[in-house]
């Protein structure tokens, strides 16, 4: 079969070797710092250790696929419990201590293992795959000690070739302003008082800003609108579809009848944008199977041109979120009515380490938000 394939498509260069130019190719795009692919097999979990210089293979044995299924599922209903309403404090500590022994875990059989093998980086990019994929490597450590966090400042990227995509994007001319998209109270789904208020802080904090809120905020204003931008902000719920996650979405006013889907976001093309902010929940929610497709909202913004995208992995706390967005959008301030979004990933770092130090026995606050790109 696999003959038949590489006669049929030779330029899909099926399971051959990579060419030494190749390599060269892939190392160019750690140029900035390692990029770390995490596959999760039955034959041998390794981590790939793309570097400037080399292609390194650091095997992970506590890694198998039925240990890493468990302890997802285990992480994945501790997170619901702490979402459903009426939680003894009991359980809530219960879930609260899955998720930092899940922490624990990633920490001891994946990120401890790489961040020893590459003791002098300060900055990393993350490409986990499968049923690793979204757990939160970033925020990985050993309960009540040091970790990734304390190591380097995190990114993720579905692929190598995704991040040299979004690098070559920044050369191209950027435009300006900032789109805040806030709904607060939509049909069917929980108000969130606090989207209004972080609305408009940013509406009077950020340079050049067009508000778009509630009413106002429908698919047909929000994608004209995005052509005019360089800077998204959304204050709003999202739904992850886990059984078509082209079909997971961004909550507008009329999502009911006019839902902004992952498959309409994709298709949109937006060559001077620079930064999207998705102050929601489960924007890289996907299903374990498609995992390695990156079929999500995050991966939409990045799909449609937004080089630098800010998503979650989980709910996101109403106040918290906010908290967060501030912390962010102060330290990209350039203070020339424009935003320094090559930091972005520094400004992230630094607000959730600020609210780990904070809560640090609630790691689900703070272990969710994550940067995709350069």
């Amino acid at each position: 079969m696999t003959d038949r394939i590489r006669a049929e498509h030779p330029e899909l260069g099926l399971l051959r070797p990579v060419r030494e130019w190749e390599e060269r190719e892939l190392c160019a795009v750690a140029a900035d710092g390692p990029v770390v692919l995490v596959d999760v097999s039955p034959y041998g979990s390794h981590a790939l250790l793309v570097t400037e210089s080399s292609v390194d293979a650091v095997p992970l044995p506590g890694l198998d696929p039925a240990t890493t299924a468990a302890r997802r599922r285990t992480f994945e209903e501790a997170l619901v419990r702490l979402e459903t309403p009426g939680v003894s404090r009991r359980q809530s500590q219960r879930a609260q201590q899955d998720v930092r022994e899940t922490l624990g875990w990633l920490w001891q059989t994946v990120t401890g293992p790489v961040l020893d093998r590459l003791p002098a980086a300060t900055r990393v990019w993350w490409s986990p795959g499968g049923r690793l994929g979204t757990l939160p490597l970033h925020a990985a450590q050993p309960d009540g000690a040091p970790g990734a966090l304390d190591r380097v400042v995190s990114s993720y990227t579905p692929t190598l070739r995704a991040l040299d995509h979004a690098r070559r994007r920044l050369a191209r001319p950027a435009g300006r302003g900032t789109l805040v998209v806030s709904v607060a109270q939509a049909a069917g789904q929980s108000p969130l008082p606090g989207a209004h208020h972080e609305a408009e802080q940013l509406a009077r904090d950020l340079p050049g800003v067009t508000l778009l809120a509630d009413a106002r905020a429908t698919h047909s204003a929000v994608v004209a609108a995005l052509h005019d931008h360089a800077h998204v902000h959304f204050a709003c719920h999202a739904l992850g579809d886990t059984e078509r996650p082209s079909g997971s979405r961004l909550v507008l006013h009329d999502h009911l009848q006019h839902p902004l889907t992952v498959r309409d976001l994709a298709r949109l093309r937006l060559p001077s944008v620079r930064l999207a902010y998705l102050s929601a929940c489960d924007t890289l929610r996907t299903s374990p199977e498609l995992a390695d497709e990156a079929v999500h909202i995050v991966s939409a913004f990045q799909i449609a041109g937004f080089p630098h995208v800010v998503g979650s992995l989980w709910h996101v706390d109403d106040v918290i979120g906010a908290e967060v967005a501030r912390g962010v959008y102060a330290a990209l301030d350039a203070g020339d009515a424009t935003l320094d979004v090559a930091r972005t990933a520094e400004a992230l770092h630094q607000a959730v380490r600020a609210l780990r130090d904070t809560y640090p026995r609630t790691p689900s606050l703070w272990a969710c938000q994550v940067h995709a790109g350069p």
